[in-house]
Order: C-alpha cells, then structure tokens, then sequence
C-alpha cells in the first residue's frame, strides 16, 4: 500500500515538474519573508514554505537549517536583522539533510557544521536518497553538495561559549540522521514536527524514510526533555509557536504522535 502511495505521489510530481513548479519554486525559494523575531535575538526568516533560524553568540551567528535557496537569500535577510555577515556564521545545524532545509550550508566559509551522521553521505552527494521521490525531489531542487565537518551521533551538547549550548537529539524516522536541537529554551524540530492550524502535528509521511521510527524518537523525546523549560517550538514548515506555549504544545504533540 505504500509502495503504490509513492507511486501515485511520484506521478503527480512528474506532472507538477513538467508544468513548470520547479521554475516557479526556485524563484519562490530565493524571495525571503520579512525577519521575525521569536524572542529575544532569535530571528525566523521564510521562503518557499522552507524556515530557518538564527541567533548571535557574542560576536558570532548561529543557524538552525540554512533554507532553501542555494544563493542564500533567506540566510542574509536573518543575517542583516542581526547586524552581521557570512563571516561572523560559526556554527550551522541542520536537522536534517533534504535540500530545502541545507541548501546555503555551504556558503559560510569556515564554520562548523553538524548534521546527524546517518545523513551525510545523502547530503554528500555520495549516496543517492533511498526513495525515488526523494530523489526526484532532489533533482528538482538542485541543491549543491555540503561538507559535514561536525556529524552528530547520539545525544550530543555543544559548548558554543559565552554560557550558551546546543543540546542535540538525535530523532530519525524522517530521514536517518534527523535530529531536533535545543538552545536557550527553543526546540528547532524541521520536519519531525510541524506548526499548524495552532497545534505541533506530523509533517507528510510521504517524505519520512521511516514513519514507525518517527514515532518511537518523538515518544522518546518525553525522557531527553525531561525538566528543559522550552518557550517554544520552531519548525521547518509553519514556523513557531507562541513563545510561552512550548512546552504545552510539545506535550501535547509527544501524546498524540509518541503515545
């Protein structure tokens, strides 16, 4: 049966590229939202339905995906809210590898970026995606190959100085090396959840490299999480929820996906 519902979603793709969407999308992806400021120093900026995130530490930045648009359109329109360059970008996590969340990974010179290793050969360019509407997608997408040089494994904290941290958790069901990340009391989820009609829900199953592995990691998520104040949850499609309603929503989304 899901054999046959990615063959149906693969038919419509073909179709949608053939009328010319990937045309559309590339020029959507490079047109960036207005930045928005989640709370304080963390900056959301959008384009083609693909969101990122930044943040300063000290004299650096900090992002959470880097979009879809390989120029960087999005990722300058956050750096211009913080009043810094590409230079000044230290540290780049991506919580997964599909293109519209990594595709300006590489454009920020010498900084570090971690991906969960059970993604980097697909991000690579060494392993094709193991589903072939992923790697329609991909084609359509036309995203430049990333350089890994932080993969993560396992539940890892990332000192980036100054008092601050990066708790990285490792969810995969999504892709394989999915992961959501916590800093100063913002879970950055990508995929593995999505914000809308006001609640955390599951984005399209179709895209997940293995939908009952997605629920076991977001049902082990209730024990990583365990005591960490969470304002609010920003996800790579719909954005974030209100800072206050973090923890709330989070706890709500664990019941119904995780069980």
């Amino acid at each position: 049966m899901r054999a046959l519902k990615n063959l149906f979603a693969l038919a419509i793709i073909v179709v949608v590229l053939g009328g010319g969407a990937v045309a559309a999308f590339r020029v959507a992806r490079t047109r960036p939202s207005n930045p928005e400021e989640i709370k304080a120093g963390v900056i959301s900026v959008s384009s083609a339905g693909a969101y990122l995130y930044a943040t300063r530490v000290g004299q650096h930045v900090v992002f959470f995906d880097t979009g879809a648009d390989p120029g960087g359109s999005p990722a300058d329109t956050a750096l211009s809210a913080l009043h810094a360059g590409r230079g000044d970008v230290s540290d780049v996590f991506l919580t997964h590898g599909h293109g519209d969340h990594v595709a300006a990974a590489g454009g920020f010179g010498s900084a570090h970026v971690h991906l969960g290793a059970g993604d980097v050969p697909f991000v690579e360019g060494r392993v094709p995606w193991d589903s072939v509407l992923l790697r329609v997608m991909a084609k359509g997408i036309a995203v430049p190959s990333v350089t890994v040089s932080s993969p993560l494994n396992g539940v890892q904290t990332i000192d980036l100085g100054g008092g601050k941290t990066v708790k990285a958790i490792p969810v995969p069901g999504h892709t394989p090396g999915s992961y959501v990340f916590l800093f100063d009391e913002v879970l950055f989820t990508g995929d593995t959840a999505v914000f809308k009609q006001g609640r955390l829900d599951r984005g399209p199953g179709l895209f997940d490299s293995n939908s009952d592995q997605v629920k076991a990691s977001v049902s082990a998520l209730k024990q990583q999480l365990t005591g960490a104040e969470i304002a609010a949850v920003c996800t790579g499609h719909g954005g974030c929820t209100p800072v206050g309603l973090g923890r709330t929503l989070l706890d709500d989304f664990i019941g119904r996906v995780g069980g």
